[in-house]
């Protein structure tokens, strides 16, 4: 199993989706960790112009289709995304492609990691924007 989690540095989960700059690709066998790779993520265009802390109404995002799909380009091979959020077009994008999604308020990828391990990190719905 690939877990892809959203990163701007490897390390800590990012806040949303279309910002972040990359993935951390932990894969997992037999519940074991046995690598972990570090992707660049396609960015998405329509997120170019917003902030860090700018945050509008999804039918703001002016994006289309081919940009949330390149943006999956990077984990065409991973089950699960883990994501501090996204929007729900990207959501939606997503679970069509076969992944599960889980979003989450830990920012820490280890820690995050280990909840899921030990069946614990759920998914927070209310982080979908």
């Amino acid at each position: 199993m690939k877990i892809a989690f959203v990163s701007d540095n490897g390390t800590t989960i990012s806040p949303h989706f279309g910002r972040a700059r990359s993935f951390l690709v932990v894969t997992l066998v037999e519940g074991q960790e046995v690598a972990r790779e570090l992707r660049a993520k396609d960015p998405c265009h329509g997120h170019a112009h917003h902030g860090s802390g700018d945050h509008h109404a999804a039918e703001e995002h002016t994006h289309d289709d081919s940009a949330h799909a390149d943006m999956l380009t990077a984990i065409t091979d991973c089950q699960i995304v883990i994501a501090g959020g996204m929007g729900a077009g990207m959501d939606r994008r997503l679970r069509a492609a076969g992944l599960q999604t889980i979003r989450t308020r830990v920012r820490e990828i280890d820690q995050a990691l280990q909840t899921f391990l030990a069946g614990e990190l759920h998914d927070m719905i209310e982080l979908v924007h």
